[in-house]
This record gives C-alpha cells, sequence and structure tokens, in this order.
C-alpha cells in the first residue's frame, strides 16, 4: 500500500490504498518505515502524499483490532513507534503534502514531518481515544507545537480542526487552495536541497536530540498492552467497527 518513486534528489513516499482512504494496515506501517529509510539513503529530501482524496485517514481499524489473538500488543505498538517517529528518525528532511483527511496516525505522521503544506480542503483530528485507544506521537510531541490545552482538546475529543486552524496551532507551515500545492512543495524541496547535506543532518539531528527519550518506545508498547485489555476500550472499538450501533 506504499508507493515509492524517487526522481533526482527527491523521494515521494505515498500512501496508496484510496478506496480506504489510505488507512494504514499492520504491513503497511512497516512499509512506510522501509520507505522512509530507503529515501533517507537515496534522497536529499522525502516528500509524503496520498493516493486519491485523503492523505492518510490513520490505522485500518479492522485489521488491527482484535489483534492480541494473533499478534501481540506489543507487535502493534512497535510497528506504530517505527512508522509515526520515523520521519523525526531519518536523516534527511521529511516534508508532508497534505490534501483532504489527516486523522489519527495520519495527523500524527504529518505532525513528525520536518515540514508541512496542507491545501485548503485538508483536514486533522486525532479520535483514537473515542476509539479506545490513544495517539502515541501525539501525546509525545503535538504539545510542543500547539500547546498542552490544545493537544488535550484534540486527543480528548477527537474533533477535527481544519486546515488553516491547524497552521495557526503550528502544525503545517503553509495553506494553499489545492491547485498550489504542488508548486508549494517544489519551493520546500527545492530550497533545501539548496542548503549543503551535511548542515541539513546536522540541523535535523540537533532538533531532534532536544526531545529524545530512550524510554518512548517501551512506554508506548506499554500503554497499548495496557488498553489491549480493557473492557471499555474494546466496546469502543467495537462499536466503531459496528457504525456507532
Amino acid at each position: 500500500m506504499i508507493r515509492y518513486d524517487l526522481t533526482d534528489e527527491v523521494a515521494t513516499v505515498t500512501f496508496d490504498r484510496p478506496e480506504k482512504r489510505n488507512a494504514l494496515t499492520l504491513d503497511g506501517l512497516a512499509e512506510f518505515r522501509e520507505a522512509l529509510d530507503r529515501g533517507a539513503e537515496e534522497a536529499r529530501v522525502v516528500v509524503l502524499r496520498g493516493a486519491g482524496d485523503a492523505f492518510c485517514a490513520g490505522d485500518d481499524i479492522a485489521s488491527v483490532a482484535g489483534l492480541g489473538e494473533e499478534v501481540a500488543p506489543a507487535t502493534l505498538a512497535t510497528r506504530l513507534y517505527d512508522a509515526l517517529f520515523g520521519p523525526e528518525q531519518v536523516e534527511v528532511p521529511v516534508i508532508a503534502a497534505v490534501d483532504g483527511p489527516a486523522y489519527g496516525g495520519g495527523f500524527e505522521i504529518v505532525a513528525a514531518a520536518d515540514l508541512a503544506v496542507a491545501t485548503a480542503d485538508a483536514a486533522f483530528a486525532l479520535p483514537e481515544a473515542t476509539i479506545g485507544a490513544y495517539p502515541p506521537y501525539a501525546v509525545a510531541r503535538v504539545g510542543e507545537a500547539c500547546g498542552r490545552k490544545r493537544l488535550l482538546e484534540l486527543a480528548l475529543t477527537g474533533e477535527p480542526i481544519d486546515a488553516e486552524t491547524a497552521r495557526e496551532w503550528g502544525l503545517c507551515n503553509r495553506v494553499v487552495e489545492g491547485s498550489g500545492l504542488d508548486d508549494a512543495v517544489d519551493d520546500l524541496t527545492q530550497a533545501v536541497c539548496s542548503v549543503p547535506g551535511p548542515s541539513v543532518a546536522l540541523v535535523k539531528r540537533y532538533v531532534r536530540a532536544a526531545t529524545e527519550d530512550a524510554d518512548e518506545r517501551a512506554r508506548l508498547v506499554e500503554g497499548f498492552s495496557a488498553v489491549a485489555d480493557e473492557p471499555e476500550c474494546l466496546a469502543a472499538a467495537e462499536r466503531f467497527l459496528s457504525g456507532g450501533e
């Protein structure tokens, strides 16, 4: 479900499952991280896009719900960590080009990207808690950008915000009309590619160092394991999968 393209110095990683609004399966999470790592080796900039009318709707709940019988919650948590924290961990800049919804893990991937351009039609939400989970990257990082109370509003209500609000809250750099997305992303990639690579890598390394925490992965695994067996959380996921009945 991940498409990888390399043109000159730019790697484009596309969430390519438009029939499911690019929702990520367990395998898709691993494919995404593999594509990020490949882009870091082959390109100077990685651009993230979504196929169809969405950027990424987050996890495919139908495919990951009830994984405890087949896949340990720790496995899911590890895949999520590697994918959601991936954009900040790779050495090259990552730019998110957002058109349409970026929900759940999709929102967190945008937040983890170094730069983000959104169309006026983009929308952002963190609905994980409403279906018995939680947004692991967001609770670790998004408060730095938008503030604690705004993060809590996003994470505790699941209500979406529009692109202009996301820009005002520091969650994306620019908002453009849909027809201007490619030009705006091209402008950023060209500007970044004009900067010496070692300087770019050093900037990313020191920005990341300010927030690095060796215990983050362990806490994420612990958190997902904790909610995996909670009856109230399981019931919330089941309601979501049954259409809210």
